[in-house]
């Protein structure tokens, strides 16, 4: 399996986890585990995802293919908050790779977080956005549109054989 290891230290001196640490534990889990570790993408500081290159590169690599899994040594190196976690992970999934973590806390957390109602509510919030956004064809970048005039699932043609009326009103005054 191909995986690719993500790794963030955090600012701090409060911080015990090194991104060095990080990196060892991903590079042991992948040797103990038969993995190819593809690359490990590494970012230093804030905890605005935005400005991680780091975590874009780890994202390019799972959405191009080449990376099975992302593998981190905690999920506080997502992100400390479960809520910004949570939405990290779908990107992730949603890109078509497993996320395991060298934790064993992790671990629970990733296969069943049915104790964590945070976590839970977050991961429906999530997946209603995604069905909202598929049901009305828009994409999950914020940058897609409807087809006008059609509404629901069309065929190749775009026309799912429903027209959609649109009145527009001349405001009077």
């Amino acid at each position: 399996m191909n995986v690719v290891g993500y790794v963030r230290e955090a600012p701090g001196r409060g911080h015990s986890d090194t991104a060095f640490a990080q990196s060892e534990r991903i590079r042991r889990w992948a040797l103990d585990n038969g993995s190819h570790l593809v690359a490990t993408c590494q970012d230093h500081g804030p905890d605005s995802v935005s400005e991680r290159p780091g975590y874009r590169a780890m994202i390019d690599l799972v959405r191009s293919g080449r990376a099975d899994a992302v593998v981190v040594a905690t999920l506080d190196a997502l992100s400390p908050d479960k809520i910004v976690q949570e939405i990290m992970l779908v990107d992730i999934r949603t890109g078509g790779a497993t996320v395991i973590s060298t934790s064993e806390d992790d671990l629970t957390l990733l296969a069943d977080a049915s104790d964590d109602h945070a976590r839970l509510v977050v991961r429906d919030v999530v997946a209603k956005v995604a069905e909202y956004r598929s049901s009305f064809g828009l994409s999950g970048d914020g940058s897609g549109s409807t087809i006008p005039g059609h509404v629901g699932d069309s065929d190749d043609n775009g026309d799912d054989g429903r027209d959609v009326v649109v009145e527009l009103i001349a405001p009077t005054g």
